[in-house]
């Protein structure tokens, strides 16, 4: 692993937040997309990498769900698509299941998770496949 490719957090106001990403913490969003109640909206900073924030239309707090506020998921970053092949036969190895090196907006990735059923990702991120916006990532 060379760092980590982006961070998803479960919110309640997605517009809120990312305004506060912006004006605290320096970011710039970079993608906002809506489906079906769900709005999924990625900030960027040069030094720092990517974070999403995801607010569900139902979210629920009682035990660990993607559509509580808090965690989506957590993607770890890797250089490229050799190291995700590498990763998903050392998950075979351990008897760990995963998605298979699955192509994803931003670049292929491999879905698994821990042991509380969080979701985990190995990421090989690549801006010329990061869309729509991946022509303002200098600017």
């Amino acid at each position: 692993m060379n760092g980590f490719g982006h961070l998803d957090f479960t919110v309640t106001d997605v517009e809120r937040t990312v305004r506060w990403w912006e004006q605290v913490m320096g970011f710039e969003l970079v993608n906002a997309v809506e489906r079906s109640g769900l709005k999924i909206w990625n900030v960027y900073h040069p030094n720092l990498g990517a974070i999403g924030f995801v607010q569900h239309p139902n979210p629920v707090t009682d035990t660990f769900d993607e559509r509580a506020v808090g965690l989506d998921h957590f993607a770890l970053r890797v250089p490229d698509r050799a190291a995700l092949e590498a990763w998903a036969r050392h998950l075979d190895d351990l008897g760990i299941e995963h998605s298979g090196v699955k192509e994803e907006n931003g670049g292929p990735l491999i879905v698994f998770r821990d042991p509380d059923d969080i979701q985990l990702e190995f990421w090989a991120f690549d801006w010329d496949l990061a869309t729509p916006n991946a022509d303002r990532r200098h600017g």
